[in-house]
């Protein structure tokens, strides 16, 4: 940090950086647990799932970081972002036991890292 308070690029480069591979933990994590939910769902009789619709009104400000977060939550197994506008993304689980819950995954894995990652 310099004598204004600013973090210097390199510094800000290397936060982002840190912050980038602890949001790709996150999302290889999150892909795991889908993957076998998935399995499960897929091996056992009868199918038992539990598709929901849920809205999910994010804090982040950048367009580009929004479309990430989207991007990550489609890739994961099991879900899929079908809308985003301005701050909602509207979102298909396939299997899900209620909206706080996705929501709370959304936010604690993948929004939090993105927003720490704005504000650098």
């Amino acid at each position: 940090m310099n004598r204004s308070g600013r973090t210097s690029p390199p510094e800000r480069w290397l936060k982002r950086t840190i912050l980038g591979l602890q949001l790709l933990g996150w999302f290889f994590l999150e892909l795991l647990i889908a993957n076998l939910q998935q399995a499960r769902l897929v091996l056992t009789s009868p199918l038992r799932v539990r598709p929901r619709w849920i809205q999910f009104e994010t804090r982040l400000q950048s367009p580009a970081a929004r479309t990430l977060l989207g991007a990550l939550i489609s890739l994961t197994p099991g879900t899929l972002t079908c809308d985003l506008r301005d701050r909602t993304l509207l979102i298909h689980a396939l299997d899900a036991s209620s909206d706080e819950e996705a929501i709370w995954r959304i936010r604690q894995r993948f929004e939090s890292v993105l927003l720490r990652m704005e504000t650098i």
